[in-house]
């Protein structure tokens, strides 16, 4: 509803330079979202990859020697 509302807004009462500027900000900013998009799913691997390296890891022992 509020989209269709927007819509119309836009074609009957908007001059042609302002849709022309509304039309160009929104792909900016759709670019702009799909390259986060990409970092954050980029970064989200990269830390699966290390939880998983580190759930995989050997456990390290430690020998403590006693009596000296």
């Amino acid at each position: 509803m509020i989209k269709r509302f927007y819509t119309w807004l836009r074609v009957k009462f908007l001059p042609e330079w302002a849709r022309r500027s509304l039309v160009e900000e929104n792909q900016r900013l759709e670019r702009k979202l799909a390259q986060a998009n990409k970092e954050i799913a980029r970064l989200e691997a990269y830390i699966d990859g290390m939880n998983n390296a580190l759930r995989r890891q050997r456990p390290v022992v430690m020998a403590k020697e006693v009596g000296q």
